[in-house]
């Protein structure tokens, strides 16, 4: 595959189909090719496994994706930038395009299409690898819908907002600690790679992005093992949060019915705490123990 041109050309090209980048939409291009380079390099695709891009862009990512994985899975809100991208990469023969959102799932979950491309059967040793320079304005519901994933996905390693990194990795009892925290942290760990500055993107962001890394626990709990379970734990975990600084005697309740059950019953001590400063392994507990009204 040839180089990928300097920035201007697509610039000019962009100018021509009448394009000007969308804040809605988060469309802010990553313009160093060694960064590129480097999340691809941090994810370690290879021939066996299949990967997920969200938010493809003009596909520079893209680009590094298929020179390593086995299978790319792309996908692209935008038709122009779809077009310019499909155009640039029409010589890559593992790679196919989903021209939509990504959230188009009922309720805003993950598009059935992206589940359906999942769900084919991966060569021996295989995984499911979700890359991509998340778009900030949907980064958080995104993420949920990792953890939902079914198929699960194995690792993710994601560009996003720093302040959103710094929640997902924060720890019980930490400022930034909070539904997202419990929600990601339940299958995967997480780790913050490097920051990304704004200035290495087109146009520029008012804020700092990090590079996070995710990788699934073969410790998760076994009664998250289905979809349908994780999807229950994670409304469970958003109503418990919902009001994170009331006391659990308020809000657990609340949370148990948000999945139509009855909260368990803990001793005062307990209920006198705020879901923020548990571990995920209690909050767990208070899921499975909540009983059907």
């Amino acid at each position: 595959m040839s180089e990928r041109e300097p920035f201007q050309r697509y610039l000019d090209r962009m100018a021509a189909a009448g394009f000007r980048p969308s804040s809605t939409l988060g469309q802010n291009f990553l313009l160093d090719p060694s960064l590129h380079r480097w999340i691809a390099e941090c994810a370690a695709p290879t021939p066996a496994d299949t990967v997920v891009e969200i938010g493809a862009g003009l596909g520079f990512l893209t680009r590094e994706l298929v020179a390593r994985a086995g299978r790319v899975i792309a996908v692209e809100i935008d038709p122009r930038l779809l077009a310019l991208a499909r155009e640039d990469l029409v010589g890559a023969t593992n790679l196919e395009w989903i021209a939509g959102d990504a959230l188009g799932g009922p309720g805003g979950t993950l598009s059935p299409t992206i589940g359906a491309m999942l769900a084919r059967p991966l060569p021996a040793g295989g995984r499911r690898l979700l890359i991509a320079n998340l778009p900030y304005a949907v980064s958080g519901p995104l993420l949920a819908e990792v953890v939902a994933a079914d198929p699960p996905f194995d690792a993710a390693v994601l560009l996003v907002q720093k302040e959103l990194a710094q929640r997902v990795v924060a720890a019980p009892g930490a400022e930034d600690h909070g539904g997202l925290s419990v929600g990601v942290q339940v299958m995967f760990v997480g780790k913050l790679l490097r920051d990304v500055p704004p200035q290495v993107f087109r146009p520029r962001p008012k804020v700092t992005s990090s590079i996070l890394h995710l990788v699934r626990r073969p410790d998760a709990p076994p009664e998250l093992a289905q979809a349908a379970a994780r999807r229950s734990f994670l409304a469970f975990v958003r109503a418990l949060f919902q009001q994170r600084r009331k006391v659990l005697r308020t809000t657990l309740p609340a949370a148990a019915a948000a999945i139509g059950r009855t909260a368990p019953v803990l001793d005062d001590a307990e209920l006198g705490g705020r879901a923020e400063q548990a571990s995920v392994a209690s909050i767990v507990g208070w899921w499975r123990s909540c009983t059907p009204p």
